[in-house]
């Protein structure tokens, strides 16, 4: 699993768009599951508004959720010990 977070990206456009699209396809085509997260409400609106779908990509609101899918596929979970008293 390969997490592309963009939560930080200002602004995605066509041409950033289709980097992501081409690089979680060639990842694909190497054997790796790419999540991506961090799109926010701004980045969303625009990727609907380019047309680009992303049906086919796991998609995640955060990291945390992401990391929490990835290991969850595998069968695993971070699990909070209580402190040893």
């Amino acid at each position: 699993y390969i997490i592309i977070d963009i939560t930080g990206v200002p602004i995605v456009d066509t041409q950033v768009a289709n980097y992501l699209l081409q690089s979680i396809k060639a990842l694909r085509l190497v054997g790796a599951e790419t999540i991506l997260v961090g799109i926010g409400p701004e980045i969303a609106q625009t990727i609907v508004q380019l047309g680009l779908r992303l049906e086919e990509i796991t998609t995640r609101s955060n990291l945390q959720s992401g990391l929490e899918y990835a290991l969850a596929q595998q069968g695993l979970a971070i699990v909070r010990r209580s402190p040893m008293v």
